[in-house]
């Protein structure tokens, strides 16, 4: 790239800079570092710049960024130079929006009851919220739960993901990585070690798998960083001296997810999971609540745990009333942020669903917007 667009210099343009086409190529470099642009940027030559990197230097850009910016930095996204589509100002500032929300008042919705009958559902109020990172859901990767979704269909699904060959075989840094994380999980859900206690007899779930070519950060708020230094450290210990061709960050990141969630459990005491109820599966079905993953602060304080809903606070409202006043279906629009208001934080990872959905209304709001 350099050597290119040093060839491509006009010979009046090097005399300008204090040199000429018979200089040698490393006086070139010198005389023209930090003068010279390229699609945009301008070129800065660092010395050692051409050897490979170690991992902990590779990985800073995309997970900790906040070293590279200035403490006013509120937030950062990170695009990988193979991401398919060139992101604009637009993109960045959607994105953003999606990164917070303030308290939305209770809400009558539509579902169905056991019997697939139409029937409406009170949701509770739902808390205001802000998500530390955003990222993607990843495609393609079977839903079964967390303690039995097969990472070895993951990983090949994030081979995919990467630009592999459907034939390639798994890099060895890879294999390592998925294979100490299969046999962890396992020892770890085997009944001979799990406690008799029922509160921590949780499992440990991997589940939490994103596309990691895109990544939004909020770089002031301190639970974020505890997320983002635990996934550096993680991918660190496993990223081989090709670290963004043959390392998967988002394995990483669904494994430190894993062990983040555990702890929220146990150390909350939150009761062992049972099969979703209907009035639950319809909640999920409505709403984006199950996208928005609680942060674990830790510090031995058993901080209360940030569901958006409890079951017994939803209700199924009965057909007989269902048509009263107070049951009618609701638009509700989440209030304004509030720096006032108690603040629940979260790892958000957006489906296409829902990413779509919100972006066609964020156009609408822009438009009008506009036009006012």
């Amino acid at each position: 790239l350099v050597k290119n667009v040093i060839e491509d210099l006009p010979v009046n343009a090097q005399s300008m800079l204090d040199t000429s086409p018979s200089d040698s190529y490393s006086t070139k470099l010198k005389k023209l570092n930090g003068h010279l642009a390229h699609k945009g940027f301008l070129l800065i030559f660092v010395d050692g710049a051409t050897h490979p990197l170690p991992p902990e230097e590779t990985l800073l850009p995309k997970l900790a960024p906040a070293r590279l910016f200035h403490s006013s930095v509120r937030r950062a996204m990170y695009v990988d130079e193979s991401f398919s589509h060139t992101p604009y100002p637009e993109d960045a500032l959607f994105l953003s929006t999606e990164t917070y929300r303030g308290v939305t008042k209770s809400r009558t919705i539509k579902g169905h009851d056991e019997k697939g009958r139409e029937t409406k559902y009170k949701l509770p109020e739902e808390p205001q919220r802000y998500a530390v990172m955003l990222a993607s859901q990843m495609r393609d990767i079977s839903t079964g739960e967390g303690h039995t979704v097969s990472l070895r269909d993951a990983t090949r699904a994030m081979m995919d993901e990467k630009g592999y060959e459907s034939d390639a075989h798994e890099p060895k840094e890879v294999r390592a990585q998925r294979e100490f994380y299969e046999r962890g999980r396992a020892i770890i859900n085997s009944m001979q070690l799990r406690s008799s206690d029922p509160a921590h007899r949780h499992k440990i779930e991997i589940k939490d798998f994103i596309r990691s070519k895109w990544v939004l950060y909020n770089l002031k708020l301190e639970e974020g960083h505890h997320v983002r230094c635990e996934w550096y450290k993680e991918h660190g210990r496993w990223a081989g001296s090709n670290t963004l061709d043959s390392g998967m960050d988002h394995l990483s990141f669904a494994y430190v997810m894993a062990k983040r969630e555990l702890s929220r459990k146990i150390v909350s005491e939150e009761p062992l999971p049972k099969e979703l109820s209907l009035t639950e599966k319809v909640i999920k079905a409505a709403t984006d609540a199950h996208e928005w993953h609680p942060v674990f602060l830790g510090g031995g304080s058993k901080i209360p745990l940030h569901d958006s809903f409890k079951a017994s606070a939803a209700q199924a409202i009965p057909l007989n009333i269902a048509d009263r006043p107070e049951f009618e279906l609701d638009k509700v629009v989440p209030e304004t942020v509030s720096l006032d208001t108690k603040t629940s934080y979260f790892v958000r990872i957006m489906s296409d669903e829902v990413m779509l959905k919100a972006r066609k209304n964020w156009a609408k709001f822009i438009a009008k917007f506009e036009k006012h």
